[in-house]
């Protein structure tokens, strides 16, 4: 008779709410076969499980798994995975980030599960943080290799920051880049002009403003301070310059405050969290980016998808989806002397940033449909059970 046992999945994410690595995680999970495995996804203490509604998941909440270290919580949140872990008996256990992936992939060795798996959606060294910082990220990514068979990065700089740094052989790796749901984004590119029209003036934008627009989590390593900066040092040659910042975080009031500091209030707009970011991405004159570090930033991938040209700090993933002096530019983190010189050029030309940023629609391809990702990582699963002999 046919095998009808279910293979046992568990993902392990610390915090799950709306950015990139949480979404990823999501998709993942709700694209695996149902039929053939039985999902959890395993979450720390900042956590919000409607989001996972209709995945087709069983949720379970680690209150000790928290984002900040804690050597009390961590401890106890690495024996509570450990005792999870071998009471469901998982067959894959696949984490997600920084303190989850450390302290998962230890537990799941310590439970001797037959394949553990981490999703690398960003660094945890980089070179924003300090040495010691770096030395222990590094030193801990190194530790956790033994007990991983397989990484998976969501693109090719992120990969190769961590092979460069002496964690892991490429054969460890496979490149899967994060799916999103890219058909608002498609149709949002043949907005008539009328339709863009009337979007800005729903943004309360006057009709000859020049558009500059960051579309990210509120927090101080997103880099809005320098896009401050840069507005603080063209206003006042630029009066139709605009900047819209969507999005809400950590940081928001403090962000506020600089701009109202800077007298800023009626050019920077802070629009707080938006379901019509489509519509708003084709709105704009430019998309800009600048953060301190990423995995691969899918606002770059919509940008493209929707014919916004860019003006980008570099970080892992920029340069897959900018391509410097083509549909847009890209500069060393915190350049935003030669940003803002890129930005007036922007506004000087706006037919010629209207053509770059039609150069990038060519850069989406099906590598970032939902279901391509899905596919390839079940079919990731199946290899290594394969190797192991349990499929």
């Amino acid at each position: 008779m046919p095998n009808t046992t279910k293979i046992r999945v568990g993902h392990v994410i610390t915090r799950f709410h709306g950015a990139g690595g949480a979404k990823n995680t999501l998709m993942t999970c709700a694209g695996l076969d149902k039929s053939r495995f039985e999902v959890d996804l395993i979450v720390g203490a900042s956590a919000d499980e409607w989001r996972a509604k209709g995945a087709g998941v069983n949720w379970i909440q680690i209150p000790d798994l928290v984002r900040q270290v804690n050597p009390w919580h961590d401890s106890r949140a690495a024996r509570s995975l450990q005792q999870l872990f071998q009471q469901k008996n998982y067959t894959i256990v696949h984490t997600h980030l920084g303190k989850a992936g450390i302290l998962g992939r230890w537990a799941a060795h310590r439970a001797r599960t037959p394949i553990v798996i981490h999703g690398l959606h960003g660094a945890t060294f980089n070179p924003t943080q300090t040495a010691l910082e770096n030395a222990i990220y590094l030193y801990l990514e190194k530790r956790a290799m033994p007990w991983t068979h397989k990484i998976i990065s969501v693109g090719q700089d992120l990969m190769q920051r961590y092979l460069d740094a002496g964690v892991g052989r490429p054969q460890d790796y496979v490149i899967i880049h994060s799916g999103m749901d890219l058909r608002a984004f498609r149709q949002a590119a043949h907005m008539t002009p009328e339709e863009r029209r009337a979007k800005r003036q729903e943004l309360g934008l006057p009709d000859d403003a020049f558009v500059a627009g960051y579309i990210a989590a509120l927090e101080w390593r997103k880099g809005h301070h320098h896009l401050i900066k840069i507005m603080q040092r063209l206003a006042r040659n630029y009066p139709h310059l605009h900047m819209l910042f969507a999005g809400e975080g950590f940081s928001s009031q403090r962000l506020k405050n600089l701009v109202q500091k800077a007298g800023l209030n009626r050019r920077i707009h802070f629009l707080g969290y938006r379901n019509d970011v489509p519509e708003i991405m084709a709105a704009l004159d430019v998309k800009l980016f600048a953060s301190e570090r990423e995995g691969l930033p899918q606002v770059l991938v919509q940008a493209d998808t929707v014919g916004v040209p860019i003006l980008a700090f570099d970080a892992e993933g920029v340069r897959e989806m900018v391509h410097h002096g083509v549909n847009g530019f890209v500069f060393a983190h915190g350049d935003t002397d030669s940003l803002a010189a890129a930005l007036e050029q922007f506004i000087q030309q706006p037919e010629t940033a209207r053509a770059m940023g039609q150069k990038g629609r060519a850069l989406v391809d099906d590598r970032w449909d939902i279901s391509t990702m899905q596919r390839k990582t079940e079919a990731l699963y199946d290899k290594l059970l394969q190797e192991k002999g349990l499929l």
